[in-house]
């Protein structure tokens, strides 16, 4: 998303003022949103109970850690997501607070979706992949309701977000 496109940016309905703020300056700059994930991280792993549900995350929303392996560096990548339960699976979305280009973590599920997720102190291999059109359309309404700032960054980018489905195949 340009500068231009961020400073046109008109506040939802469903938010606060202060709620408005609190994403504007959270998403300002692609190093902002890198540097509080990689906070974020670390707190989780300092104190990991409760973050699955929300209750232990900054944001209050349900929160995993999701590590893949850099598509160009080899190294063991770790990102905190907002994901949706769904049976077994996880579901977490590509929206980097809609900015035009897809977040570094799911071009590494791409080029290899062997990766390894943390819910809480549970540690479990997984493999990741691309919602189907299907899935999208089921999934999409419940994951806005869950967190309704993605419908409102998708409405800032023509790059339609990647819906990953998270499936556990056995511990780290």
């Amino acid at each position: 998303m340009s500068t231009h496109n961020r400073e046109n940016m008109v506040k939802p309905d469903y938010m606060s003022e202060d709620e408005w703020q609190a994403i504007k300056e959270a998403t300002e700059s692609l190093a902002r949103i890198r540097g509080d994930a990689k906070a974020d991280v670390e707190r989780y792993l300092a104190n990991p109970d409760g973050w699955s549900t929300g209750k232990g995350s900054p944001s209050g929303f349900p929160t995993l850690l999701l590590t893949a392996v850099g598509r160009k560096s080899g190294e063991k990548r770790t990102t905190p997501l907002v994901f949706l339960q769904n049976g077994d699976d996880m579901v977490v979305v590509g929206s980097l607070a809609g900015y035009d280009s897809h977040p570094t973590w799911y071009l590494n599920v791409s080029a290899d979706p062997k990766c390894w997720v943390q819910l809480d102190r549970n540690k479990m291999a997984a493999m990741a992949r691309d919602a189907t059109d299907e899935e999208r359309k089921e999934l999409w309404p419940r994951l806005t309701a869950l967190f309704p700032p993605w419908g409102f960054f998708q409405e800032q980018t023509d790059r339609p977000f990647a819906i990953v489905i998270i499936s556990p195949t056995g511990p780290a």
